[in-house]
């Protein structure tokens, strides 16, 4: 449609004593939109964020004047807090990923270096509408295993449940993801990657399998790891799928056929779950209306030419229908500037005041897109349909109504699956079953013509494949929680020019357990270590440095200490790669 519009943000700021009489965003909202219209197509609606930004620096000063009156677990949690949930510690050394081709129609198998693989489905992946993608898919993953792994994520290892902090112990972790053309896509519902993650556990000698690994998934909201499931690991490092052998091995053909067999299962298991899931259709999930943000720009969004019929205009396509259709029940439908918006409201108002042409394209459930156009040119501006006050709270009204019914299908359809999918699963296990069994027959004979291998140097550590379903995307670990270390003393640190180390997040690693314990380094931290135990511990300095305390420091530090401060040795090796980081820990 080319017409001619007149785009206007409100030109009169704000005073800070209107600030203060408004803070209630829904009656400032309905304020302005009292006001006699001019015609605009865009209207900013009043910015508020100077009253919330001194609110804030209010909190700010008050915990500062209050600070030194907590005690440290108030103090490190209130420094945590601030902290982004994953804080990766050296923002130059990048994590790496795998990165494998999927056809989403086909799904596949696709293998890691360290003998990892993944399942995955057919039909796996949906856009933000949740239409099942077709195309090209990236499957991008990468694998962390130990202490400096964990380091560079800046991943936690703590684990809180039922109001005690637990460290976990990995037996490792990924983290994945996909994308299309660039951007991410998301796993289907219902659908499930199935994970065989080959790594290393400590244990006894004593002991086949260590008790206690559970799988957990990261929930970056939450700041928390929320359980998933038992880890489902089994003990191939001291049998003869370990990886000292080769293909010249005598074992070789009978650990190849078995892989083979293995994979030919899972993809059969997947192919008929897929086929199952298809004989009963699933409901679209609604859609949870959003509220107007009062720290971002919304505006008012002129579109009665569009939609009423004495301008001759027809509406021309789907979008342009279900935004008659908000617009007609909604009586103030707004439109919030999205985040990933490439174009900021100042530029806004001074290349595109007015415009002649303006277009409407849906991209998913929560976004549209603008094309403005003007002169020739044209620019396209990613919006949020947003509602307030009351629209916003019969619109809630309607969803929690809609997602309560839908709910209830989706918990009728999983029922009517489940008895059919624990069927499928129990018969390829057995088939699992018999393929190990075959594979040990024929080992067993190999052996018996004195055929051996030899034994783990290290008979406390033990190569394992940690299996489990990832039902989404994220980061998925395999760990078990750990008490707190009996051992306690008040820390303080410092480097080797006597100058104090404070308020800065500290690491420390018990080489027996495959963790990384966080911390505050502040005067009086309380830290728990184990004196049996070879530990290490280092912090970043102020000039991107690592700082350690090495193994041997900690034996001298005496049983009976109370108080300790810790001199720490600055390493003036440059950090470019994780290779050098591992050179400075002495990994």
């Amino acid at each position: 449609m080319k017409k001619n519009y007149d785009i206007r943000l409100n030109p009169q700021p704000l005073s800070k004593a209107q600030i203060a009489k408004y803070k209630d965003f829904d009656g400032l909202l309905e304020k302005c939109q009292a006001q006699p219209k001019q015609r605009p197509i865009i209207r900013r609606l009043i910015w508020v964020g100077g009253a919330i930004a001194a609110s804030l620096t209010g909190i700010f000063l008050i915990f500062q004047l209050t600070g030194d009156k907590q005690d440290f677990q108030q103090r490190q949690q209130v420094y945590l807090n601030q902290k982004p949930y994953v804080d990766q510690p050296l923002l130059n050394v990048k994590p790496s990923f795998a990165s494998f081709k999927i056809d989403p129609s086909e799904g596949g198998i696709y293998k890691y270096p360290s003998g990892s693989q993944l399942v995955v489905p057919a039909a796996a992946f949906v856009n933000d509408n949740g239409e099942t993608l077709s195309g090209e898919v990236t499957l991008h993953y990468r694998e962390m295993h130990d202490f400096v792994d964990f380091f560079v994520s800046g991943i936690p290892m703590t684990y809180d449940s039922a109001g005690v902090n637990y460290n976990l112990e990995s037996a490792g972790m990924i983290e994945i993801f996909a994308e299309q053309n660039g951007k991410r896509v998301k796993m289907a519902p219902g659908k499930n990657i199935n994970v065989e993650l080959v790594s290393n556990v400590n244990t006894s000698p004593s002991i086949d399998i260590p008790p206690g690994y559970n799988i957990y998934k990261l929930d970056e909201n939450k700041r928390n790891w929320v359980y998933q499931n038992i880890d489902r690991m089994q003990v191939i490092g001291d049998a003869i799928t370990g990886e000292s052998l080769d293909e010249n091995s005598p074992f070789y053909p009978a650990q190849k056929a078995l892989a083979e067999r293995m994979l030919a299962i899972q993809v059969s298991e997947a192919a008929e779950v897929a086929k199952l899931e298809k004989t009963i259709a699933k409901q679209k999930e609604p859609t949870k209306p959003q509220r107007a943000n009062s720290s971002d720009y919304v505006f008012n969004l002129d579109l009665n030419d569009i939609f009423t019929p004495s301008t001759g205009n027809e509406v021309k396509n789907d979008d342009e229908i279900e935004l008659r259709k908000l617009y007609k029940k909604y009586s103030k439908m707004l439109w919030q500037l999205s985040p990933e918006a490439t174009i900021s409201p100042e530029r806004l108002q001074k290349e595109f005041s007015t415009v002649t042409g303006l277009n409407i394209k849906k991209i998913n459930e929560r976004a549209y897109e603008l094309e403005l156009e003007k002169g020739g040119q044209s620019t396209k501006v990613l919006v949020t349909p947003v509602l307030s006050g009351s629209d916003y709270d019969k619109a809630l009204a309607e969803f929690n109504q809609d997602y309560d019914n839908w709910k209830r299908q989706t918990e009728v359809r999983e029922a009517k699956l489940a008895t059919q999918r624990a069927a499928i699963a129990k018969r390829f296990e057995e088939e699992k079953k018999l393929a190990t069994l075959k594979f040990e027959e024929r080992i067993n004979e190999l052996r018996s013509q004195g055929l051996n291998y030899a034994a783990n140097n290290e008979i406390i550590k033990k190569k394992v494949v940690n299996r489990f379903t990832a039902s989404e995307f994220g980061i998925w670990n395999c760990d078990r929680p750990l008490p707190p270390e009996m051992l306690q003393l008040a820390a303080s640190f410092k480097d080797s020019q006597g100058k104090p180390l404070t308020n800065r997040t500290a690491y420390l690693v018990d080489k027996s357990r495959n963790t990384v314990y966080q911390f505050l380094a502040d005067k009086d931290t309380e830290l728990r270590f184990n004196k049996n135990s070879e530990n290490l511990l280092w912090l970043i300095t102020d000039e991107n440095k690592i700082a350690v305390f090495r193994p041997e420091q900690f034996k001298a530090i005496a049983s009976d200490k109370s108080k300790f401060e810790f001199v720490m040795e600055s390493v003036e090796k440059e950090i470019k790669t994780e290779q050098d980081i591992r050179e400075i820990l002495y990994l």
